[in-house]
Protein backbone atom coordinates (compact mmCIF):
# COMPACT_ATOMS: atom_id res chain seq x y z
CA UNK A 1 0.00 0.00 0.00
CA UNK A 2 2.59 2.99 0.90
CA UNK A 3 4.82 1.23 -1.68
CA UNK A 4 2.22 2.21 -4.17
CA UNK A 5 1.60 5.49 -2.52
CA UNK A 6 6.06 6.46 -3.02
CA UNK A 7 5.59 5.27 -7.25
CA UNK A 8 3.03 7.33 -7.27
CA UNK A 9 4.45 9.96 -6.11
CA UNK A 10 7.76 9.54 -7.87
CA UNK A 11 6.09 8.95 -10.82
CA UNK A 12 4.14 12.63 -10.21
CA UNK A 13 7.13 14.18 -9.56
CA UNK A 14 8.93 12.66 -12.79
CA UNK A 15 5.92 13.83 -14.52
CA UNK A 16 6.40 17.16 -13.14
CA UNK A 17 9.54 18.07 -13.48
CA UNK A 18 9.87 17.03 -17.60
CA UNK A 19 6.59 18.90 -17.76
CA UNK A 20 8.57 22.08 -16.06
CA UNK A 21 11.61 21.00 -18.58
CA UNK A 22 9.88 20.99 -21.51
CA UNK A 23 7.99 24.34 -20.99
CA UNK A 24 11.51 26.04 -20.31
CA UNK A 25 13.07 24.84 -23.67
CA UNK A 26 9.80 26.25 -25.34
CA UNK A 27 10.13 29.19 -23.53
CA UNK A 28 14.00 29.45 -24.61
CA UNK A 29 12.73 28.80 -28.41
CA UNK A 30 10.32 31.57 -28.17
CA UNK A 31 12.56 34.24 -26.83
CA UNK A 32 14.89 33.47 -29.38
CA UNK A 33 12.28 33.88 -32.53
CA UNK A 34 11.64 36.44 -31.15
CA UNK A 35 15.19 38.30 -30.82
CA UNK A 36 15.32 37.10 -34.38
CA UNK A 37 12.83 38.46 -35.22
CA UNK A 38 13.27 41.99 -34.14
CA UNK A 39 17.09 41.79 -35.23
CA UNK A 40 15.62 41.19 -39.02
CA UNK A 41 12.99 43.91 -38.59
CA UNK A 42 15.95 46.10 -37.47
CA UNK A 43 17.59 44.83 -40.78
CA UNK A 44 14.56 45.69 -43.09
CA UNK A 45 14.67 49.11 -41.51
CA UNK A 46 17.73 49.99 -42.02
CA UNK A 47 17.79 48.74 -46.13
CA UNK A 48 14.41 50.86 -46.22
CA UNK A 49 15.95 54.01 -44.49
CA UNK A 50 18.95 53.59 -46.83
CA UNK A 51 17.16 53.38 -49.77
CA UNK A 52 14.84 56.23 -48.76
CA UNK A 53 17.74 58.46 -48.21
CA UNK A 54 19.45 57.65 -51.55
CA UNK A 55 16.82 58.22 -53.37
CA UNK A 56 18.32 60.52 -55.63
CA UNK A 57 21.13 58.03 -56.97
CA UNK A 58 19.24 54.91 -57.77
CA UNK A 59 15.53 56.13 -57.75
CA UNK A 60 14.33 53.10 -59.77
CA UNK A 61 15.61 50.79 -57.28
CA UNK A 62 15.07 52.82 -54.32
CA UNK A 63 11.24 52.76 -55.47
CA UNK A 64 11.22 48.98 -56.22
CA UNK A 65 13.18 48.30 -52.84
CA UNK A 66 10.60 50.46 -50.55
CA UNK A 67 7.81 49.72 -52.39
CA UNK A 68 8.29 45.93 -51.84
CA UNK A 69 8.86 46.37 -47.79
CA UNK A 70 5.77 48.17 -47.81
CA UNK A 71 3.68 45.57 -49.01
CA UNK A 72 5.56 43.57 -47.07
CA UNK A 73 4.36 45.73 -44.25
CA UNK A 74 0.85 46.25 -45.21
CA UNK A 75 0.42 42.36 -45.42
CA UNK A 76 1.83 42.12 -42.21
CA UNK A 77 -0.28 44.91 -40.79
CA UNK A 78 3.17 47.17 -39.98
CA UNK A 79 3.47 50.17 -42.35
CA UNK A 80 5.54 53.18 -41.05
CA UNK A 81 7.62 55.46 -43.11
CA UNK A 82 11.21 55.92 -42.44
CA UNK A 83 12.15 58.85 -39.87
Amino acid sequence: MIAGIVVAALVALVAIVLVAFFRAQAREQVQAAQAETARLKAVLDDVKEIAWNNRDIAPDMSTIMIETIRSGEERLGRRELPK
